[in-house]
């Protein structure tokens, strides 16, 4: 978590400092008419919480002492509003609020028959940086990394009726992040994006962004 930590603190600092030394390549009179604000709606997938139960197969260990993995899987994505702050025509710096669920069966290890169910409910917060590389008409490239908290809620259902209660439920924090190094936005006051990255927003998002 704290090479994970430093990785994204010097990704920003990078592009902080990237965009100080290019920003005299644009015309000085960008400096005057940009929009200062953003406001953006977005939907993400597949995220890390997916990600890593269906790649990693993550097990749960239950109050029985028996293993339990996940044998069916349903994810709703992450659907987020933020706001960021343009520092310059080029620089901003944001936050990001995302919500996301997921329902999983989870059956014993030896049997493969579903036990009980896990409904998960997390609320991501992000602090993100934004540098725009490139810049034409109405098309923009750009990048960003992000950190913040999620909040972890799983509440855990029991399925075969009669059998020992082996669920728990759990409330907790965890440590969220965000890479991207595409980030295609076409418009002007109002636009459309999509971007490709790794972390708690999702792997492929899109979504709409109001600028004034």
């Amino acid at each position: 978590m704290k090479k994970m930590f430093f990785l994204i603190a010097a990704v920003a600092t990078l592009m902080a400092i990237s965009a100080q030394q290019l920003a005299a390549q644009y015309h000085p009179y960008d400096y005057i008419t940009y929009d200062k604000h953003e406001v953006f709606l977005q939907y993400g997938a597949p995220t890390f919480q997916e990600l890593s139960t269906q790649i990693r197969k993550e097990t749960f260990v239950g109050r029985d002492g028996n293993t339990y993995v996940p044998s069916r899987f349903v994810y709703t994505g992450v659907a987020a509003l933020g706001y960021n702050y343009y520092t310059s025509p080029y620089m901003s710096l944001g936050g990001y609020l995302g919500l996301s669920a997921a329902m999983m069966e989870m059956a014993k290890s030896s049997t493969q028959k579903a036990v009980f169910k896990s409904s998960v409910l997390s609320i991501t917060g992000l602090a993100t940086v934004y540098w725009i590389y490139y810049r034409a008409g109405l098309w923009e490239l750009s990048a960003h990394a992000a950190a913040g908290l999620t909040r972890w809620m799983d509440e855990q259902e029991m399925i075969v009726s009669g059998s020992q209660d082996v669920s728990s439920d759990t409330r907790k924090w965890r440590f969220a992040y965000h890479l991207s190094p595409l980030r295609v936005r076409w418009g002007s006051n109002f636009g459309v994006f999509a971007d490709l990255g790794f972390g708690y927003k999702g792997v492929a998002n899109a979504g709409i962004s109001v600028r004034f």
